[in-house]
């Protein structure tokens, strides 16, 4: 349902699979969304801007991290982040080697972005199909952990992913993201392994 007033502004970096999804529920919840990308004649969606990747972090204070693993050293420090930005970080370093002494990949966006910006885990935990619509047909909303080291920067987040259709959950800090990684190899497994494909996510049930 798209709110009367626009509100953010958000911008997502990637216009991959994920960005794209994001970036269609934030339209959809009435937010104000840049993509930023490397081709700015790159499709987005409908109600999304195109912004060059160079500097896009300077005009908003939440960013989502939506690319490949290994573009995230490359691309952070281009992004002109102010001190006090919240950047979620979506990537998965899925088949990629940590340096030593390295526990998750969220490590690596932390240091890329600089001690002042407050990283946040999430959205990384289910495939890009679940993210511009949640809700499950049953009314379920999809189960997805949030971490970060700032209680006020995660608790952000958190409401902004239970605004978007997610059954968010505050996980604790930053050295947590390594679960979070985990839980997105758990659900390939049983995605792919398993046999249950794309469409299969994971909810949070109580008896």
């Amino acid at each position: 349902m798209n709110s009367s007033a626009t509100r953010g502004p958000v911008v997502v970096v990637g216009a991959g699979s994920v960005g794209r999804s994001l970036g269609a529920n934030l339209v959809d919840h009435g937010y104000d969304v840049a993509v930023a990308v490397r081709d700015l004649t790159r499709p987005v969606p409908v109600g999304v801007r195109s912004v060059a990747i160079d500097g896009a972090g300077e005009s908003a204070d939440l960013i989502i991290l939506a690319v490949p693993f290994d573009a995230v050293t490359s691309v952070v420090p281009r992004l002109g982040l102010k001190p006090g930005t919240i950047l979620v970080d979506a990537t998965n370093p899925f088949g990629r080697p940590l340096p030593d002494g390295t526990g998750s990949g969220a490590e690596i966006v932390q240091r890329a972005a600089g001690d002042q910006v407050r990283v946040v885990k999430t959205f990384n935990v289910l495939g890009a199909e679940h993210m511009a619509n949640p809700q499950l047909p049953d009314g379920t909303q999809p189960v997805l952990p949030v971490a970060g080291d700032d209680a006020d920067a995660r608790g952000r987040v958190a409401g902004l992913a239970r605004e978007l259709g997610f059954d968010a959950i505050e996980v604790g800090g930053l050295d947590n993201a390594h679960l979070l990684e985990e839980a997105a190899r758990y659900w390939g497994l049983i995605a792919f392994g398993g046999g249950r494909g794309r469409s299969f996510v994971l909810v949070a049930h109580q008896r």
